[in-house]
């Protein structure tokens, strides 16, 4: 049988050119995929995320709506001595059509609870009890720094800056309205503001 010899524009498929870039265009892909794989399984970010998270600062945890009410902010906000008193903060809105009082408050990880309100007389920042407060048909009250408050005593140690805990708002009807509370430190800010948390004053050292 006669041998048919090698054209001569054949060459081995391994010396090929095209070949050659067709390799390394696949080496390239595949490190492009198995790159961030590589950071991911080692705890590490690609460059660009971690500021992107610093930048947007604390989140408040979503609202809960339930029973005709919209609870939602809540932040709990540690003291700047420990043993002192914390403070709790939320917006609370109403959707119904008649009055409501918020009768009050408790967080999870604190002994005792009561709403309070700042107010100013004769230059001089007190706080007061605010008993119950009266929330009129579909208005919304803020308690924030500087207004309406919930005092916090008796911290639980589990009670730390970046974790979350449950605070529950009672009505005086009874109905209770239950939301996600941000810990902060007290220098923080309060989700979403820029309150700079030394205004919220240190509760030993206002006047009662």
């Amino acid at each position: 049988m006669e041998q048919v010899g090698h054209a001569p524009y054949l060459m081995p498929i391994n010396n090929c050119p095209w070949e050659r870039r067709l390799s390394m265009r696949k080496l390239t892909l595949i490190t492009a995929i198995a790159l961030p794989l590589a950071l991911a399984a080692c705890g590490e970010k690609p460059a660009g995320e971690n500021e992107t998270a610093a930048e947007t600062g604390p989140v408040a945890p979503a609202p809960v709506e339930e029973l005709g009410m919209v609870l939602s902010d809540a932040v709990v906000r540690l003291p700047a001595v420990p043993g002192r008193p914390g403070a709790a903060y939320f917006t609370l809105q109403s959707k119904r059509d008649t009055p409501i009082r918020i009768a009050s408050a408790s967080v999870m990880g604190a002994g005792e609870a009561e709403l309070h309100e700042s107010i100013v007389e004769d230059g001089v920042a007190m706080m007061a009890s605010a008993g119950s407060i009266l929330m009129e048909p579909m208005e919304t009250v803020a308690f924030a720094p500087g207004g309406f408050h919930v005092m916090l005593f008796d911290l639980d140690a589990t009670l730390v800056a970046g974790g979350t805990t449950d605070l529950t708002v009672t009505l005086d009807n009874g109905d209770k309205i239950s939301a996600t509370a941000l810990v902060i430190g007290p220098a923080d800010d309060l989700p979403g503001q820029d309150d700079v948390g030394a205004m919220s004053m240190d509760h030993g050292e206002m006047a009662h």
